[in-house]
Parts: structure tokens; C-alpha cells; sequence
């Protein structure tokens, strides 16, 4: 995915340039991500965790004639879990990644204008129970917005794209049972405009 991203970035902004664009340039790469691991062996025992991360990125850019442009990306990921293990094995993995990249190239007055915008998520939960008696839980809260807005004389142009989700797993089980839970979750937004 990320050699796509990359691709698609490459081409916008030196395509853009061969009309002459230029006067404005933005780019915005923002990456965030949460892992969590717990492993328990035998004996009475639980573990839990929880973390959560916030994160807002904004630019703009204004210019004569009126060209302006701005780029914002807003997001909260939250991650929670727990196991509890009775003389048995629990073990719980949880991995959470999400980002955008965003370009513009925004010409002055009535000259050209492109965007590419993408926004990406993974997230995966693997729970395992063996042996004795116990149980995991799992929780992932996503919420990413990204957003640009670009205008000159010639009109305007805008992209958003919101990603909303939620991510539960959970095992259970008496002594000698066995049981696993893997899940994964992947969402990929792209986006790419332009007037010329």
C-alpha cells in the first residue's frame, strides 16, 4: 500500500509541475499506530492495558489573487486489553496503524490545481486460551478524518474522507479447552482531483 501511496504522490506532483504549477506546494504524511501484548503462563494471574492517542495536523497556505490552500488531518485511536488465567496459558496481540498522505500543487489565479488524498487504516487482535481456565479481551476505537481544501480564481476544489470503527474480540474457556480469535479489520481511501 505505502509503495502506491508513494507512486501516486510522485506522479501528482511531478505531473502538476509540468503545467507550472507551483506557487503552491503542500505535503502531508502523518503515520500513528498502537501495539499491545500479554502473555500469561500458568498460575493465578491477569494483565490489562490501555492506551490512547490523539493527534491533529493542520496547514494552510494563502496567497495573492486569492489562491489559498489547507490540508488537516484528525484522528483518536484507543486500544484496551485484558486476560485473566487460572493455571492455563492466555495470550493476547493487538496491533492498530493508521495515517494520510496528502498533496497539493495549487497554481495562481486561473492556472491548474491537483490533490491526492489517502487515508489508511489496519488493525488486527489475535486471543488464545489453552490448558487451564481463562479468558482476553480486546478493544479498538478508530476514528480518522482527513480533509483539503484548495482555491483560486479559476474555482474551488475539496476532498474529505472520514474513516469510523470499532474492533472487538473475545475468548473464553474452562480447563483443558482450547480456543483462538484472530481478526483483522483494513480500510484504504484515495482520492486524487485536478483541473487544468
Amino acid at each position: 500500500m505505502s509503495k502506491v501511496v508513494a507512486s501516486l504522490a510522485v506522479v501528482l506532483l511531478v505531473g502538476s509541475n509540468a503545467f507550472g504549477l507551483g506557487l503552491i506546494d503542500q505535503m502531508q504524511d502523518t503515520q500513528i499506530g498502537l501495539t499491545n501484548a500479554v502473555t500469561l503462563l500458568h498460575g493465578h494471574q491477569t494483565a490489562s492495558s490501555a492506551q490512547n492517542l490523539a493527534l491533529q495536523n493542520l496547514q494552510n497556505v494563502c496567497r495573492p489573487c486569492p489562491t489559498w490552500a489547507d490540508q488537516s488531518l484528525v484522528g483518536a485511536i484507543g486500544q484496551v486489553g485484558s486476560a485473566c488465567g487460572e493455571c492455563g496459558i492466555v495470550e493476547l496481540a493487538q496491533a492498530l496503524s493508521g495515517g494520510a498522505l496528502q498533496a497539493q500543487e495549487i497554481g495562481e489565479c486561473c492556472e491548474p490545481k491537483a490533490q491526492l488524498q489517502n487515508v489508511a487504516l489496519v488493525a488486527g487482535q489475535t486471543l488464545g486460551k489453552a490448558e487451564g481456565p481463562g479468558n482476553a479481551d480486546a478493544l479498538h476505537t478508530i476514528v480518522l478524518r482527513g480533509a483539503q481544501d484548495a482555491s483560486n480564481a479559476a474555482g474551488n476544489m475539496s476532498e474529505s474522507s472520514s474513516i469510523m470503527g470499532i474492533q472487538t474480540s473475545s475468548v473464553n474457556g474452562e480447563a483443558c479447552a482450547t480456543g483462538l480469535v484472530d481478526s483483522s479489520m483494513t480500510v484504504t481511501t484515495t482520492q486524487t482531483q485536478a483541473s487544468i
